[in-house]
């Protein structure tokens, strides 16, 4: 099978999948990225084996999962448990051995820390920010929103796969300039523009199909940022697969490759995401009003 109908039967298995899990939200939702935490750490340190990088310790993988589950308690218990992990690792990975070993695997282990776990909670803040009180009272009688964080998880997630879509399609078809050929040589100008378009349509019906929630020009402003932050994120990966001198961090996403292969985006775009609606929420009054 071709890798383009590999990429379309995927996403009609995938979808509706997805779909209920952001719906349905809650321990289930966190148990999902609780998994993309997993097997993201898991694909890391095949990268790291590759080039024979010293291979974080189990620490990098318990301290990811705990940022999920203590963005799932609130921020506050988020923030507490990145500081404590990045001040123990620093503590237990610098004792004893060489220094320059000690060095290297403190940073590699606090790289997988933030990169996975840190970014990737951001996810969970954003599909639970409806707990925020204030924003869940302006959501419902501002917005006619019941559910913000269903909402706003389904935009983001929506656009950027959308937008790589369009980049991807796009850039095949049209493709020309190269936008970074030194780290992703199929990367093209026309294929990020057209990606670009491919998020703001979207963002424009998804906003449509939930009422309009959001006013016109914050919905474009979203979707360009999100089209933005997903190209970035895209390029870290494939500087990060290209320093490690491998295609593909695995095989588990057909047509796609591993969770890091297709999640690439969304590991920089949740983050963005998130703290693009608390702007929004601020601005609108809702919260500190």
């Amino acid at each position: 099978m071709s890798n383009f109908w590999q990429r379309i039967l995927t996403a009609a298995v995938a979808i509706p999948i997805l779909y209920a899990i952001f719906r349905i939200g809650g321990i289930l939702y966190l148990l999902f990225i609780l998994a993309l935490i997993m097997v993201g750490q898991i694909e890391f340190g095949k990268l790291l084996r590759s080039r024979n990088y010293p291979e974080q310790k189990v620490s990098g993988m318990v301290f990811s999962l705990l940022l999920a589950v203590s963005a799932y308690l609130g921020y506050f218990y988020f923030m507490t448990t990145f500081t404590a992990a990045v001040v123990l690792v620093l503590i237990f990975e610098l004792r004893g051995g060489r220094e320059g070993g000690k060095v290297v695997r403190a940073g590699i282990t606090i790289f997988g820390i933030v990169y996975l776990g840190w970014l990737l909670s951001h996810a969970v803040l954003l599909r639970n920010i409806g707990d925020i009180k204030p924003v869940a009272e302006y959501a419902l009688n501002s917005q006619g929103l019941k559910d913000p964080g269903f909402f706003f998880i389904f935009f983001t997630v929506a656009c950027t796969f959308l937008n790589d879509t369009g980049a991807y399609f796009t850039g095949l078809r049209i493709g020309k300039r190269k936008l970074a050929p030194e780290i992703s040589p199929g990367k093209t100008v026309e294929g990020t523009i057209g990606g670009i378009i491919a998020c703001i349509l979207t963002g424009i019906i998804v906003n449509y199909g939930f009422g309009s929630p959001l006013s016109s020009d914050w919905t474009i402003a979203f979707s360009l940022l999100i089209a933005v932050s997903a190209v970035f994120g895209d390029l870290v990966e494939s500087a990060i697969k290209r320093g490690a001198g491998i295609k593909d961090t695995g095989d588990i996403v057909p047509g796609h490759g591993g969770v890091l292969d297709r999640f690439d985006s969304l590991i920089f775009v949740f983050p963005v995401s998130y703290y693009f609606v608390l702007t929004y929420y601020i601005s609108s009054g809702a919260i500190g009003g």
